[in-house]
C-alpha cells in the first residue's frame, strides 16, 4: 500500500481575513487529494511586535526527510517584508520541493495571481458605470509585491482613461482594519476632493466603512452623502459589511489545490502557474446588489464554541491538574487531538534573526508530555515519548486509514521557548487554536516552574543548606507563581479584546453596547491587575527588607547577654511588638556564644513575635501575651516563642516552612517563616519546628548549636 503523503503550509496565521479563507481551502485541498496537512503557523515576517516575532521558531521545525513538500504562503508571510526578504527567507527550504504561494520565486515552483486584472477591471467600472474621476487609493506595505502590483493597476487604468495623476490622491496604509478607520478621517478631515475611494485589501476598506458609520453618527460626516468604496481579497465579511463591498477575488480554492497537485504528482518540476484575479461587484460601489445572489462559499469560519472563557478555566501551575484542565476545555472546544511536546534539554531562548539565519538548528530532539488523542487522554508509552522535534509527531499518529489536518504552534514565555503543540483540525473554528495556545504556553510556563522549584527544594531539604535568596525562589515563587499566571492570563485577555475591537471596525453587527461591553471587560481586567501588582509589590518589599538583614555574613557570634539586650531593645521600639505582653524566661549562661551572625537571629524572633501576635486575631496588643524561654541542653540552645492565641490550622501545618503561608489572604506575603526556616537551617546549621493546637496556641522550637566563650 501507497504510503500517504504530508504536505507542509507555512503560514503567518489561520485566523485573519484572507488566512483563514486560505488555509481551509488548502485543508479542502489536501482532503480531496488524500494527503496529510502540517500547518506551520508563524506570523508574519518583520511584524513590529516582540511576540508575533517569537512564533518565527515554528518556521525552522521543516528539515530535509520531515515532509514530502511544502507551501509557503509567501504573499502572507511576507506581507511586510521585501521580495527579496521573502527569497531568502524561502532559500531555509531547499533541499524540500517548495511551491511559493502568492509571490513568484526564482528557480522555485510558483502559484500567483495576476491582481491587476481585476483591480483595473474595478477601476474601469468605477470610471465608465459611475463617472468617477477623482479617485483615492490606499496602498498596502510599501514593500509589499501585491501592494506594489495594485498600486501599478490604478495608475495605469488613469493613464488608459486620460485622467492626470495626483499624489495627494494617494495614502500609504498596511493592510490593518485600524489603519483604512485613521485614513478615512484623515481624508475626511483634509476636505481632498475625491468620488471614490480603492482600498488595496478589504481590511482597510471595511475599516473605512466602520469610520464613515461612526462621523454619520457624530454629524461630522453628513447622513446622507454617499461614498464609494472598494476592496480587495473578497474576504470572509466583505458581503456582509454594510454596504455589502465591492472588491476584487481571487481563485482561491482553484489556487490551492493547484499547490497540493504540483506536491502530490510524481513529477514535481519548478514551473510558475498564473492565475487572473476576478471583480466582484457589490453595494459599496453605488451598484444594485442582491445577496441572494452572491456566489461567495467562504463564509465557513464560523466560532464553534462562542464566548468560552478560556482564561478562567486553564489556571493551575500544577502539572497534573493543568492537564486534567485542558482535556475538559478541548472536549468542549470539540478538538478531536492534541500533542504537547517539550525540548528533551530544557528551554531555548530565541533570537528573532534566527528566522533568516540558513544555519539555525532547532531542539534536536522532544519528549511528548501531553497526549489528547480522538476525543480522550491517553497514556504514552515510552517508545513514542522521546522524538526527533523535526518529526513533529510520533508516527502512530500520522495513520495510514484517515489523513489528517496539524497545526504546530510553539510554546513560549517572553523569548523562553519550551515547547510546541499540536492540534488535529477537523473544522473551520480558527480563533480556538491560538487563544488556547497562548493560554496553554502560560500554564505551561508555570506548570515547569513548579516542577523546577519542588527539584530545588528537594536539593536544599537534603543539604538543609537554604542560605541564599536566591536558593529561596523555588519556595517564594510558589505564592508570587498565582499572580504572575494571572497577569500572563489577564495580559492574553486584553490582548484577545484588542483583537476583538479591532476585528469589529467594519462590522455592520456591532453596537454601541457591544463597544461598552468591551470597554467594562477592560476595566475588570484592569482592577485585577492592580490588585496582583499590589501584592507582588508587597512581596518584593519584605524580601527587599529582610534580605538586607539575612543576607549580612558576620560569623564572629554572638552572647546570649547580646541577644538578650537585643530582644529588650525590639520590645521597647518595635511599634507592633512594643504594647504587647512579652515575658522573657532564661536558663542559661549569659557568656554562652551562639556562632552566627546576632542580626539574622534578631529577625528571625522578630517574625516569630510578630506571627505571635497575629495569632490572636483582633484582640487589643496588650492582650496578647507571648512567652520567650531559652535554654541549654549540652551543646545546643534552645529558643521557644509561645502564644496562646489562635493556633495553627491543620489545613496549612504541613506547608508551613516550605511555602509562603498566610491566614491574611491579600493582605499578607506569608514571606516571614519561609525566610525563618531558611535561615535557621542555613546560616545556624540549626532546626525550627512548632507545635500547637487551634485555639490554644503555639510554640515555635528553634534549636542551633552553641560554644561556651568567646
Amino acid at each position: 500500500m501507497k504510503k500517504r503523503k504530508t504536505i507542509g503550509l507555512v503560514l503567518n496565521d489561520i485566523d485573519g481575513t484572507y488566512q483563514s479563507q486560505l488555509w481551509l481551502a488548502f485543508m479542502q485541498a489536501s482532503e480531496d487529494m488524500n494527503c496529510n496537512l502540517m500547518v506551520f503557523a508563524g506570523r508574519t515576517l518583520n511584524n513590529k511586535g516582540f511576540g508575533a516575532k517569537q512564533h518565527y521558531i515554528i518556521y525552522n521545525f521543516i528539515e530535509k526527510g520531515s515532509l514530502d513538500g511544502i507551501i509557503v504562503a509567501s504573499a502572507s508571510v511576507g506581507t511586510f517584508a521585501s521580495p527579496k526578504e521573502v527569497e531568502e527567507f524561502c532559500k531555509k527550504y531547499k533541499d524540500i520541493p517548495v511551491v511559493s504561494f502568492g509571490i513568484e520565486i526564482p528557480n522555485t515552483a510558483s502559484i500567483v495571481c495576476k491582481d491587476k486584472a481585476g483591480l483595473k477591471d474595478v477601476i474601469r467600472h468605477l470610471i465608465d458605470d459611475h463617472g468617477s474621476k477623482k479617485i483615492i487609493f490606499v496602498t498596502g506595505p510599501i514593500n509589499n509585491a501585491d501592494s506594489l502590483e495594485r498600486f501599478e493597476a490604478y495608475r495605469e487604468v488613469l493613464l488608459e482613461k486620460n485622467i492626470s495623476y495626483d499624489e495627494n490622491r494617494v495614502f500609504h496604509g498596511d493592510f490593518v482594519a485600524d489603519t483604512g478607520y485613521k485614513i478615512m478621517e484623515q481624508i475626511i478631515h483634509t476636505n481632498i476632493e475625491y468620488d471614490a475611494i480603492v482600498f488595496a485589501n478589504d481590511s482597510m476598506a471595511l475599516g473605512a466603512i466602520k469610520a464613515i458609520g461612526n462621523m454619520k453618527k457624530t454629524g461630522i460626516y453628513p447622513k446622507d452623502k454617499q461614498v464609494i468604496i472598494c476592496g480587495f481579497d473578497n474576504s470572509i465579511i466583505a458581503r456582509n459589511s454594510d454596504p455589502p463591498l465591492t472588491t476584487v477575488k481571487q481563485p482561491i480554492s482553484e489556487m490551492c489545490t493547484k499547490a497540493v497537485e504540483l506536491l502530490v504528482k510524481e513529477d514535481f518540476k519548478e514551473e510558475l502557474i498564473e492565475f487572473q484575479s476576478i471583480m466582484v461587484k457589490r453595494a459599496s460601489c453605488g451598484c444594485s446588489y442582491n445577496i441572494a445572489n452572491d456566489n461567495n462559499t467562504n463564509n465557513k469560519c464560523l466560532k464553534l464554541v462562542a464566548n468560552y472563557n478560556v482564561h478562567e478555566d486553564i489556571q493551575t501551575y500544577e502539572i497534573d491538574e493543568l492537564f486534567e484542565e485542558l482535556t475538559l476545555v478541548l472536549k468542549q472546544c470539540f478538538i478531536d487531538s492534541c500533542f504537547i511536546l517539550k525540548y528533551f534539554d530544557g528551554p531555548y531562548f530565541y533570537d528573532i534573526d534566527m528566522a533568516f539565519d540558513e544555519s539555525f538548528k532547532i531542539p534536536l530532539k522532544s519528549e511528548m508530555i501531553y497526549a489528547y488523542y480522538k476525543g480522550e487522554r491517553i497514556s504514552i508509552e515510552e517508545n513514542n515519548k522521546i522524538i526527533r522535534t523535526s518529526s513533529i509527531l510520533p508516527e502512530c499518529f500520522l495513520q495510514d486509514d484517515k489523513r489528517l489536518t496539524y497545526i504546530v504552534m510553539p510554546l513560549f514565555f517572553g523569548n523562553e521557548h519550551f515547547g510546541y503543540i499540536c492540534f488535529e483540525a477537523t473544522d473551520s473554528d480558527t480563533m480556538t487554536y491560538e487563544l488556547l495556545r497562548g493560554e496553554i504556553s502560560n500554564a505551561l510556563k508555570g506548570a515547569l516552574m513548579v516542577l523546577e522549584r519542588d527539584s530545588i527544594e528537594e536539593t536544599m531539604r537534603e543539604n538543609e543548606r537554604l542560605a541564599s535568596l536566591g536558593q529561596l525562589i523555588g519556595g517564594i515563587s510558589h505564592n508570587l507563581m498565582s499572580p504572575i499566571m494571572s497577569i500572563s492570563g489577564i495580559s492574553v485577555a486584553l490582548e484577545d479584546l484588542k483583537n476583538e475591537y479591532k476585528e469589529s471596525i467594519g462590522d455592520p453587527m456591532v453596537t454601541k453596547e457591544d463597544h461598552y461591553e468591551i470597554s467594562s471587560e477592560i476595566a475588570q481586567w484592569i482592577e485585577k491587575l492592580k490588585e496582583y501588582n499590589a501584592y507582588m509589590s508587597k512581596v518584593i518589599s519584605n524580601v527587599k527588607s529582610q534580605a538586607v538583614q539575612l543576607n549580612y555574613h558576620a560569623n564572629n557570634g554572638f552572647t546570649i547577654d547580646e541577644l538578650l539586650n537585643r530582644i529588650e531593645f525590639m520590645k521597647s521600639s518595635d511599634i507592633t511588638i512594643k504594647n504587647s505582653n512579652i515575658e522573657l524566661f532564661v536558663d542559661v549562661n549569659l557568656d554562652v556564644v551562639v556562632p552566627g551572625d546576632i542580626l539574622n537571629m534578631v529577625q528571625v524572633l522578630e517574625n516569630l513575635l510578630k506571627n505571635a501576635i497575629e495569632s490572636y486575631d483582633n484582640k487589643e496588643q496588650h492582650e496578647c501575651k507571648i512567652d520567650i524561654y531559652i535554654q541549654k541542653n549540652k551543646n545546643i540552645l534552645t529558643i521557644a516563642v509561645k502564644d496562646f492565641g489562635c493556633g495553627v490550622k491543620d489545613d496549612i501545618k504541613s506547608r508551613l516552612f516550605k511555602h509562603m503561608v498566610t491566614t491574611k489572604g491579600k493582605n499578607g506575603t506569608g514571606l516571614s517563616l519561609l525566610l525563618s526556616y531558611s535561615t535557621i537551617k542555613g546560616k545556624f546549621g540549626g532546626e525550627i519546628w512548632f507545635e500547637s493546637e487551634v485555639n490554644k496556641g503555639a510554640t515555635f522550637y528553634i534549636e542551633v548549636p552553641i560554644t561556651e566563650t568567646l
